[in-house]
């Protein structure tokens, strides 16, 4: 079924929108923006979008988007802000930190279980999506070393050794886990849709 014009009309702004504060922090030091996840991430979400407004690739892929959306706001809340310091952020952060950490992930659900037509979801998509992460932290530790210091506490190598493996399994478990739940419940979704009785007008 042909995607509304109204809903590409509407991923395109969103792309367009995290795009343009991404690329406003690459204009001003690469290295250092491509660092944080927020932006990496966000960059992914953006092309995604894109791609998938444009009918380069299907709407399946909005999970991943959603998932990296996901990440980030989780990771940005539990462990960088805290749960009793959301107020504070939201209230002292600007449009780019409300958009990038909190509100992403929530128009993404809403794309992903309410406008996607898409009936194809394919379970290996959740592992295979570990790209993104996996590219990432490719770069990240290297970068690091680099330089002398991490973008995050549990990235530190120098300070917490192996640990930082612990979190970063953790993290991409989570990742893993929450595409292969958004996966299934549109799969479940769309066999609903496809069982039930036709309309007799």
């Amino acid at each position: 079924m042909t995607v509304r014009r109204w809903v590409v009309g509407v991923r395109l702004a969103v792309a367009a929108l995290v795009a343009a504060f991404v690329l406003r922090e690459l204009s001003v030091a690469v290295g250092a923006t491509l660092q944080y996840f927020t932006y990496t991430g966000s960059l992914v979400v953006a092309v995604t979008l894109v791609l998938v407004a444009t009918r380069r690739v299907g709407e399946r892929h909005l999970v991943l988007a959603f998932g990296v959306a996901a990440v980030i706001h989780a990771v940005y809340v539990l462990l960088l802000v805290g749960l009793d310091g959301v107020v504070g952020d939201l209230t002292a952060g600007g449009l780019e930190n409300w958009v990038l950490h909190y509100a992403l992930p929530y128009y993404l659900a809403l794309d992903v279980g309410l406008l996607a037509r898409d009936r194809a979801y394919a379970y290996r998509d959740a592992v295979a999506y570990l790209w993104v992460p996996a590219a990432y932290l490719a770069f990240v530790l290297p970068y690091g070393s680099a330089v002398g210091s991490y973008p995050y506490f549990f990235l530190d190598v120098d300070a917490l050794g192996p640990w930082v493996a612990a979190y970063v399994v953790g993290i991409l478990a989570a990742f893993v886990a929450l595409n292969v739940t958004v996966i299934h419940l549109q799969r479940r979704r769309f066999a609903a849709t496809a069982l039930a009785p036709n309309d007799v007008s």
